[in-house]
């Protein structure tokens, strides 16, 4: 140990390392104070806080102000702690005052106070363009109104009317001088068919239909739509569709009520001159009596009646046929006698045409057919058939003329 006390290396090192001591004796606040400042560069924070509302001083009740914004946001920046606290409270308060500012156009500073001075402070905005003018009053009409397809089919509205009839409206002068329309407009879900009063927030609008930043007294009002549902009477017309079946003949047609009442707006019912009651007359096959519904166009909403009866009297014609009917002669001389040559048999068929009842009535005994022989000389003729049968049907013979031979009778015995 002893010689290596002694020896260079030993003394080079002791010379280091008081050295060293030496000078960290000579920098120790240097050294010291860059090691708080590392420290405390980590313990900083920077945050924003948004939407600060922003308080203003300014006599309210004689002057008004545009241009300032409602909110500010407001970036601290130091101490995360202090930070932290900041944010958390928001005990500071932004603000303009204007309490010395006339009427006119300005830029302000926008400020704020009671917060840190440990912090650095940023306003976005830090300033605002405003325009002071003197504030106020007028009173002003309100105009109600109301979007017309609320309206059920049909209704018209008959009046329209606002309570109270106007409101007091403040604002700078310039504001209340490009006022153009006041008015409460009538706001409902469902359609309506009955007289309707609803609260209405009235709005103040420029001529471009822009919505104005005024006070409005009362800011709502009472809008009533009254309505009504016109009506007029017209004649009901039948409209016949269709044909009769083969055979069926109409013998007449009408209605009951011939009158119906039709509901709905003013502008169609103008133009109705008649209502329709379509009847088919292929389904008819006997006299009925059928009900009909009445047809409303677009724009009517009711009818009364909503049915009527249409009463249908047709005639059923039936073709039949009689065979066999025997034709009888008459007036021919006692020293002739005669014989039929045509039609065979000395018989004629007969045709019927009429309604289903007379025609199936009709029988062969309901006709006499003669043939007037009276004053014929022997030989053949060409004799007309008499015929008498029903006048209720109508009838027609299959042949018209018979064909007779007449001889003189043999006498010899």
């Amino acid at each position: 140990m002893d010689k290596f006390m002694e020896s260079r290396w030993f003394m080079r090192i002791v010379g280091l390392m008081l050295a060293f001591i030496l000078y960290l004796s000579v920098n120790f606040d240097d050294i010291q104070k860059t090691a708080n400042n590392s420290s405390g560069t980590s313990q900083n924070a920077i945050e924003t806080i948004q939407d600060v509302p922003l308080e203003v001083f300014y006599d309210s009740e004689n002057l008004e102000v545009s241009g300032l914004p409602d909110t500010v946001n407001v970036t601290v920046e130091g101490s995360k702690a202090i930070v932290q606290q900041t944010k958390t409270l928001k005990d500071f308060q932004v603000y303009v005052d204007l309490n010395d500012i006339g009427i006119g156009e300005h830029r302000v500073d926008i400020q704020i106070q009671n917060i840190s001075d440990k912090l650095d402070v940023k306003i976005d905005p830090d300033f605002a363009n405003i325009s002071v003018q003197e504030k106020v009053t007028e009173e002003f009409t309100i105009e109600p109104k109301f979007n017309e397809s609320i309206l059920s089919n049909g209704y018209e509205a008959e009046g329209l009317a606002v309570d109270p009839k106007s409101v007091k409206v403040t604002g700078s002068k310039d504001e209340v001088e490009r006022i153009a329309y006041v008015i409460a407009t009538l706001d409902v879900d469902e359609e309506i068919n009955e007289n309707v009063t609803r609260e209405a927030r009235v709005q103040v609008l420029d001529r471009e239909y822009n919505k104005m930043d005024v006070q409005v007294d009362p800011e709502v009002v009472d809008v009533t739509v009254s309505v009504v549902n016109p009506s007029k009477a017209v004649p009901v017309t039948i409209k016949q569709k269709g044909s009769l079946p083969k055979g069926t003949t109409l013998e007449s047609i009408s209605v009951e009520p011939k009158e119906a009442t039709v509901f709905g707006r003013q502008d169609v019912l103008d133009t109705v001159e008649e209502l329709l009651a379509e009847v088919d007359l292929s389904k008819i096959t006997k006299d009925s009596t059928i009900t009909v519904p009445l047809a409303l166009q677009d724009g009517l909403n009711k009818v009364a009646p909503e049915e009527v009866k249409v009463t249908v009297d047709v005639n059923t014609t039936e073709e039949k046929s009689l065979s066999g009917i025997e034709i009888k002669p008459k007036g021919l001389a006692d020293e002739y006698e005669y014989t039929i040559m045509e039609p065979e048999n000395g018989v004629v068929d007969v045709s019927l045409k009429g309604e289903n009842e007379e025609v199936s009535s009709v029988k062969k005994e309901d006709f006499s057919l003669a043939l007037d022989l009276t004053g014929l000389e022997p030989g053949e003729h060409e004799v007309e058939i008499e015929a008498e049968g029903p006048e209720n049907v109508e009838w027609t013979l299959s042949q018209e003329k018979v064909k007779v031979e007449i001889k003189e009778k043999n006498t010899s015995a």
